[in-house]
């Protein structure tokens, strides 16, 4: 095995002495970690500049203080924890807590602690390296949320197909009827769900304009009928979406099988406008109708209307008479407006 060649006076050995641990200062001295080191009472005896910038005492204000005064009140009785491992020759390794800085705020961290020895092999302290992990923590955070999100979006969707499979089946005859109705709608909830999720190889920021997610879910109900939008745009909000695209397909459900979008000379109007604090969305069918049928509440009519006051702070009015019928959605804004 290969050595370098130093010397064999004492001269020497000094120096390389000196070396070394001018070596090691410039190492701890550079460090972007914080690295303390304390004896067995808890007192501080080193304080890097890691440790300074991320607590934010200067070494004058930390030497010779216990560390306790970086602990929390909650979290003291890790230091008890630690102590006890240490006196064992234990070597701590990346231990996820959460330490205080000077100003007083909380800053979670990962500590690496090891045990100090003097020349005759006792435990005397401890070194530690804390490293700050905010945004490791912030991460994870994000990605907790997002997951949350999407169960929660994925069983919103379950549950709006259960409920259009319910509402078509009263529609249809056949099966094949139910399985061409239903191709529709999903196709339509496709694109409603396209328009409120981001693509993340796109530009999309995500946002659902009002009018777009109306234009999608009516378009495959309307074929060649006329539809005409007076429309004050606005973003809807993610968690309106699919109670708002619900309400949209009963209501093309029920014009196509009843009313305007299910005769040749028929027409539709919507008209959505803000009014102070809440937001109105008027849908006119001009069609003939016995209003006597009109005013049946069946379970689609029954299920928006409990979708709209639960998840949108909301009432739907209807009106039928012989020359169509109009139905009133009025909405919390604070709800439906993406913030």
């Amino acid at each position: 095995m290969s050595r370098l060649a130093f010397g064999d006076d004492a001269s020497s050995q000094i120096d390389i002495s000196i070396n070394l641990n001018e070596y090691l200062a410039a190492i701890i001295d550079s460090s972007d970690d914080a690295i303390i080191t304390k004896n067995l009472d808890g007192i501080i005896q080193t304080w890097n500049p890691g440790a300074e910038r991320l607590f934010g005492y200067s070494a004058l204000e930390a030497v010779g203080q216990p560390i306790l005064m970086l602990i929390p009140e909650e979290r003291q009785h890790e230091e008890v924890d630690i102590i006890s491992r240490l006196r064992r020759g234990e070597r701590i390794r990346h231990f996820e807590t959460v330490r205080r800085r000077k100003g007083g705020s909380l800053v979670p961290i990962s500590l690496t602690i090891s045990p100090v020895r003097n020349s005759s092999g006792e435990i005397i302290g401890a070194s530690k390296i804390a490293r700050d992990i905010t945004h490791q923590v912030e991460a994870a955070e994000r990605q907790n949320l997002l997951l949350a999100e999407m169960r929660h979006r994925i069983g919103n969707c379950f549950a709006v197909v259960g409920s259009l499979i319910s509402v078509n089946a009263r529609q249809v005859e056949t099966a094949s009827e139910l399985a061409s109705l239903m191709q529709k709608r999903l196709t339509a909830l496709s694109e409603a769900h396209r328009l409120a999720v981001a693509d993340p190889a796109g530009d999309s920021t995500g946002s659902t304009s009002l009018r777009d997610l109306i234009d999608s879910v009516v378009a495959p109900f309307a074929g060649n009928q006329a539809v005409e939008l007076d429309v004050e745009d606005i973003s809807v909000a993610p968690d309106a979406l699919m109670p708002l695209a619900l309400v949209l397909y009963e209501l093309c459900t029920n014009a196509a099988k009843y009313g305007a979008l299910g005769q040749s000379d028929g027409g539709l109007l919507i008209v959505a406008r803000r009014e102070g604090e809440r937001f109105l969305i008027d849908w006119q069918e001009r069609c003939r109708l016995d209003p006597q049928e009109g005013g049946h509440k069946g379970f689609g009519t029954q299920m928006c209307d409990s979708v709209v006051k639960s998840s949108l702070g909301g009432v739907v009015a209807r009106t039928f008479e012989a020359s169509g019928m109009t139905a009133t959605i009025d909405l919390d804004l604070h709800l439906l407006q993406a913030k």
